[in-house]
């Protein structure tokens, strides 16, 4: 590769002429992108600094997890404030080592006994990214791009997804979102029965992961999509049926306040609750809105990102609290986004998929209560995106 040119940086800084004078240091800063990994240290362990706790839900969820590895499935979901999934639970017990989830340890030691985990994290979750771009531009076809794999770096620490990982204690805002892109990865790819499998998992961590079993519709041979469906449904519904069979489950019981603010306040301003009967027309929109990025993208690459991305708006437009760590899944989308441009992509795509990433950034840094005006934003952004996948790249069958 010629000195003074940057043909892999060519997605993001084809806007801009004048780049020849800054190759040397852009070279330089892919050699070292895996230093990265220690900004992200800084950030996993950066709200210990901040004097903050943990998040209460986060010991709760990791005492029930510890209940299913002894073996006590009768009472996990036998309040219906319950609402996080077998694998969270399990993933916050694992994640929280005070003398194995013992309260009066944690009290005594704060997250300063979390210290070296919580940099370890942060560092993991930034390398993760790196890694992960770089299976996804192989399984799918893109040239390797140590670049690419820098910019979805940089996006990882811009959008502080090392920092706010243990902030909300709901592990399933990202173990959700990390088993949608490997579905879509996978309905991409043709492999329908195991993305119908990967997705149906995804309810292991919350319910809501089902609201993605519309990015199946890339599918469009009937039976291999009916099949596909199966292995959703079977794949979700064995998350709970050990739960199920073991005494009570009351998940389906909980009612939720609806905050002022949201657009369900707007639309209904009398409604005070919002029930399970709600979250499922909630679910409909959610689900539609996967569906519609299925039809519209087929198999194009980029769906494995945008498809979840569309998923998640509609939620969030439509949910009753539409509390800060549900973005969470946002961060996730557009690091992988930035991470899989090329040098074919045109300059308004590049922007575009640039701009969504500023959204989550701006949300959290100068416009939060704002959520109803940035959701429709992104909206119209990757709505933008979608007709242009549609005219850039041809639909490629597996």
């Amino acid at each position: 590769m010629a000195t003074g040119t940057v043909p892999p940086l060519t997605p993001l800084f084809k806007v801009g002429r004048h780049l020849d004078g800054l190759a040397p240091a852009l070279h330089l800063a892919v050699r070292l992108r895996w230093l990265l990994c220690v900004i992200g240290a800084v950030q996993g362990a950066a709200p210990i600094a901040n004097g903050g706790l943990m998040p209460a839900d986060f010991i709760r969820f990791a005492r029930a997890g510890k209940q299913i590895l002894l073996g006590r499935f009768s009472g996990i979901y036998a309040d219906p404030w319950m609402q996080a999934g077998p694998l969270e639970l399990l993933g916050s017990w694992a994640l929280f080592p005070f003398d194995h989830q013992h309260q009066a340890a944690y009290v005594r030691e704060g997250l300063e006994g979390q210290l070296w985990l919580r940099a370890t994290l942060g560092a993991a979750l930034v390398a993760g990214a790196l890694l992960l771009v770089r299976h996804l531009r192989r399984v799918h076809g893109r040239s390797a791009s140590p670049a690419m794999e820098l910019a979805a770096g940089v996006a990882a620490v811009l959008t502080a997804v090392p920092y706010v990982f243990l902030l909300g204690g709901h592990l399933a805002q990202f173990g959700v979102a990390l088993m949608w892109v490997l579905g879509a990865s996978l309905a991409v790819r043709g492999r329908t029965v195991a993305a119908g499998v990967v997705i149906g998992l995804s309810a292991g961590w919350e319910p809501w992961g089902v609201l993605a079993a519309g990015l199946l519709l890339t599918e469009r041979r009937p039976v291999r999509l009916v099949v596909g469906c199966a292995a959703f449904a079977v794949a979700a519904v064995a998350c709970y049926l050990p739960f199920v069979a073991a005494g009570r489950f009351e998940m389906f019981e909980l009612e939720w306040a609806v905050l002022p603010g949201t657009l369900v306040s707007s639309l209904n301003p009398g409604l005070d609750h919002f029930s399970w009967p709600l979250r499922l027309l909630q679910g409909l929109a959610a689900g539609a809105a996967g569906a519609g990025a299925a039809l519209a993208l087929g198999r194009r690459p980029d769906l494995i990102w945008a498809g979840p991305l569309a998923v998640l708006l509609a939620r969030l437009l439509f949910d009753p609290l539409m509390l800060s760590y549900y973005w969470y899944p946002f961060l996730i989308a557009v690091v992988i986004g930035i991470g899989l441009l090329h040098s074919r992509c045109s300059v308004p795509r590049s922007v575009l998929v640039l701009a969504l990433t500023a959204v989550p950034i701006v949300r959290y840094r100068f416009l939060a209560g704002h959520d109803i005006t940035l959701l429709v934003i992104a909206a119209a952004l990757l709505i933008a995106l979608a007709v242009l996948l549609r005219r850039e790249e041809a639909v490629v069958s597996p």
